[in-house]
């Protein structure tokens, strides 16, 4: 095992010494293991509502991760919305490539949780920065601004739109050199998804996302929401709805041109905002090379649809990402996406094996002198052992066939295979492994066990029906079978 410091369980959260494999308070076991890696927690990072963010590292690289933890609640119902979410969110991770989301690795559901593995993000939430010091410079807002203006910019510019819809100061990480990293994806949705749902950040989050509707310029407007915020030091939770004071007559220090941007993105209708983050991202940007500019991009106050947010912007290669202030304040560097890895997979290898041909029977008689052999006498003997060896092999095999069995190989065997499965009452990790012992016993004969966990490969188990107090899910799920002694 690698070197690795202390670990925490994640059962009793107590602290183990680095030899340890299972806790030596509760006996939970302390790795999470995804294929050739074991993840191990270290440490809690952050808590708040349902999840818990820990750091973690694997026994490969040493290399650390944040792990995030999604306890689903005990009502059957509430648990399969909550696991959705924890579904939708890591599906979402996986198809990401952009220097401003962390990189996804795997989602590990384990006695009721959801443990979605990501690359960490070293820094401070913007939310514990304005606590420690009360309200940011301009400058250094106009710079956070931006790089979250290229990181919905990337979003909103995807085959199929992505929309944040949770912009807002604890969901925005600052490191040392400047630079931004938009973390927790557990309520962004692409355009195309069902609408109704009422979810978001009370102050931050716009009117028509309360009506169920989300664009582009819903982001824009939790974006101006977390400006107001960072350059004032008010909190809009808590606050009477969508009332943003004008920001000079709260903090006078603020230029005019930054207050505009502010007020102009936090307009109740979603026409009278920036046309698109790429508009908001450019006036920002020439304020701070101090550029005089008026343009804010007003458009006339005519009625839009969401879907014009969506057709109107370019979906354009390669992505241009600000670096942090300074000198090159102003230079970009080129992002290309990397594919998704394959997953390699071994399928069950089953051999058709023969039965050995019966050795000789001695002759009864032992004194006796065997007689000499014909021609004749061997032809006939060779083809009658040849027909009854043949006979023998037809006979066994289409017993075998019959049976639907076949001769295994004793070793342990890596079967992978997709279920769909409905679950009641019982927790999603359990009732797949029912059905995969199912589907183990009947394909390949009831001498055959799980030999460790069952794990889900690719993707999380996706909900593909629900009703009558059941939901339906579809998953790809493997495990490695070793014969019963």
């Amino acid at each position: 095992m690698s070197n690795r410091n202390d670990i925490l369980c994640p059962g009793c959260r107590r602290i183990n010494p680095r030899r340890s494999e299972t806790c030596l308070f509760c006996g939970h076991e302390l790795a999470f293991v995804d294929g050739d890696i074991r993840y191990y927690l270290i440490r809690v990072i952050k808590t708040g509502g349902q999840a818990v963010i820990f750091e973690a590292i694997d026994d490969i690289a040493n290399r650390s991760y944040a792990i995030k933890e999604i306890v689903l609640p005990q009502h059957t119902e509430r648990a399969s919305e909550a696991f959705q979410r924890c579904a939708l969110e890591a599906r979402l991770l996986a198809t990401l490539s952009h220097p401003g989301i962390p990189r996804f690795y795997s989602c590990l559901i384990e006695r009721g949780s959801v443990y979605i593995v990501m690359d960490l993000v070293r820094g401070i939430d913007l939310e514990d920065l304005i606590r420690q010091r009360g309200t940011l410079s301009e400058r250094v807002v106009l710079s956070i601004a931006s790089q979250v203006c290229d990181v919905l910019h990337y979003l909103h510019t995807q085959e199929t739109p992505v929309i944040f819809r949770d912009v807002k100061p604890s969901n925005i990480m600052y490191d040392s050199n400047g630079l931004v990293s938009m973390i927790d994806f557990g309520i962004a949705r692409l355009t195309n998804s069902q609408r109704g749902h009422i979810m978001g950040t009370p102050g931050y989050a716009p009117p028509e996302q309360y009506r169920g509707d989300v664009s582009p310029a819903s982001d824009i407007y939790a974006l101006g929401a977390t400006m107001h915020h960072l350059l004032s030091g008010r909190d809009p939770r808590g606050q009477k709805p969508f009332d943003f004071p004008p920001l000079k007559n709260i903090a006078p220090h603020v230029s005019e041109q930054t207050a505009a941007i502010v007020h102009h993105a936090l307009q109740i209708a979603p026409h009278e905002r920036f046309f698109n983050v790429l508009e908001m991202r450019a006036t920002i940007r020439a304020i701070l090379r101090g550029e005089e500019t008026d343009n804010l991009g007003i458009r006339p106050t005519e009625p839009t649809v969401a879907s014009t947010y969506v057709t109107a912007l370019p979906n354009t290669r390669p992505y241009h990402v600000t670096n942090k202030l300074g000198a090159d304040e102003f230079l970009t560097r080129d992002i290309t996406p990397t594919g998704d890895d394959a997953v390699a997979t071994h399928e069950l290898m089953f051999t058709f094996a023969p039965p050995e041909p019966a050795p000789p029977i001695p002759s009864a008689d032992n004194n006796a002198a065997p007689p000499a052999p014909t021609t004749q006498t061997f032809w006939r003997t060779g083809l009658l052992l040849l027909l009854a060896i043949l006979t023998a092999t037809i006979v066994w095999a289409y017993t075998e066939y019959t049976k639907g069995t076949w001769q295994t190989p004793p070793e342990p065997q890596t079967v992978t295979v997709v279920l769909e499965v409905t679950v009641s009452a019982r927790t999603i990790d359990d009732t797949f492994r029912d059905a995969y012992m199912a589907h183990v016993a009947q394909t390949y004969g009831p001498q055959w066990r799980i030999d460790g966990k069952l794990k889900f490969v690719g993707e999380p188990p996706e909900m593909i029906a629900q009703g009558d107090g059941q939901t339906q899910y579809r998953g790809r799920v493997t495990a490695v079978i070793t014969p019963l002694p």
